[in-house]
């Protein structure tokens, strides 16, 4: 995972938005990080396992302080394990000590964000483009349903849920993807035009 993320495809990821990360980074880690702040322009993979452990403790309503979240950043981004403050990292777990102890289990949060970004990196084991089905727009492997169509949907709030049911065609793998990408903003520049069918 040397490969830097940007805080674009980082947020897409961990599913919330760039301006949030660009935040964390200007507002609580910008004197922490061991390097220039890249927060505007890319992200490590412990910085990223940082912002979905932070993201998911904010979601069980465990708010934190600046201090607290240092201390978090500090007690991940050891390679093998150790603490700061009341943060503790063992065997996969990041444990907070004191009067409400959490714990929490990192290896799955690790493996699902590993899991993600290979699917972001190799879009070729999901999508294909084939001038023969669908004119060579994207569609989901071994099928002739269009990604732009899954993006599209989910850009306009039909649920993961609903859409299994509706394409039970689709693995779970497929709909992650295209929840990334529907997360991912848009590319600059001007759009493709629709394909346009004429009669001769």
């Amino acid at each position: 995972m040397a490969t830097a993320l940007t805080t674009a495809t980082g947020a897409a990821l961990i599913g919330t938005e760039a301006r949030l990360v660009q935040q964390e980074f200007r507002r609580v880690l910008g004197s922490t990080a061991q390097r220039p702040v890249r927060g505007a322009k890319g992200l490590n993979f412990r910085e990223l396992l940082y912002l979905q452990v932070v993201n998911w403790l904010n979601q069980e309503g465990l708010q934190l302080s600046p201090a607290q979240r240092q201390e978090v950043y500090f007690t991940l981004s050891r390679s093998h394990g150790g603490s700061c403050g009341q943060w503790a990292r063992r065997n996969g777990q990041l444990i907070r000590k004191g009067a409400v102890p959490v714990s929490l289990d990192l290896t799955e949060a690790s493996q699902t964000l590993r899991r993600r970004y290979r699917l972001l990196r190799h879009p070729e084991q999901i999508v294909e483009s084939n001038p023969a089905i669908c004119s060579g727009e994207p569609v989901f492997l071994g099928t002739r349903v269009l990604l732009s169509v899954i993006v599209g949907q989910l850009q306009a709030g039909v649920g993961r849920q609903e859409l299994a049911s509706d394409f039970p065609q689709l693995s779970e793998a497929a709909l992650d993807f295209a929840e990334i990408q529907a997360r991912l903003p848009k590319p600059p520049g001007r759009p493709k035009k629709a394909l346009e069918l004429r009669r001769s």
